[in-house]
């Protein structure tokens, strides 16, 4: 609960920051890329996760490891406030607020679809744009593969799933 909290407010205070959308994108890849060499690294992880470690130390690694992605100017002060509050372990989770405000500021909707085959370009312009016209907002759409759905398709956006796959519609049908 209290790392929700957390996430929200670090993430309406980036969206407050940044104004612009492609900034705004930007943001939001560069802090990906941080939290992500953060968490495939167990030294990087006891460093910043560990209490006993002193901040200047601390301080002195992630100004390493900006150095080193140079992200967008804003995120440096966030990083540097993010981990002397302690929430750099928040980091995931505040990205992931940060993506759901910057979908509704951008009208965006994010749609989740897994197939039992491959869909080559086409197919997945068709979803795409059948998407966008059902939804009436810009379409991030992401594919997967799920050899046991058998065929059909299944379909996330937000909260609500579509199932037709025909492994649910057997399903069903044994019932």
């Amino acid at each position: 609960m209290k790392e929700n909290i957390v996430a929200r407010r670090y993430a309406k205070a980036i969206t407050g920051v940044v104004r612009e959308k492609a900034s705004l994108n930007k943001v939001i890849t560069d802090l990906h890329n941080i939290s992500n060499v953060i968490e495939r690294s167990d030294e990087l992880k006891n460093v910043f996760y560990n209490p006993s470690i002193r901040m200047k130390f601390k301080e002195g690694v992630l100004s390493q490891l900006i150095n080193r992605l140079n992200p967008a100017p804003p995120i440096n002060n966030l990083l540097y406030l993010i981990l002397r509050k302690d929430r750099i372990k928040y980091l995931g989770k505040i990205i992931f607020v940060l993506e759901e405000l910057s979908d509704q500021i951008l009208n965006r909707v994010r749609v989740n679809v897994k197939t039992a085959f491959e869909l080559n370009k086409g197919e997945t312009d068709i979803l795409r744009k059948r998407f966008t016209e059902v939804t009436k907002k810009d379409v991030i759409l992401e594919v997967s593969v799920d050899h046991e759905l058998i065929g059909g398709i299944v379909t996330q956006i937000g909260s609500t799933v579509f199932d037709g796959s025909i492994k649910n519609q057997l399903r069903a049908f044994k019932k």
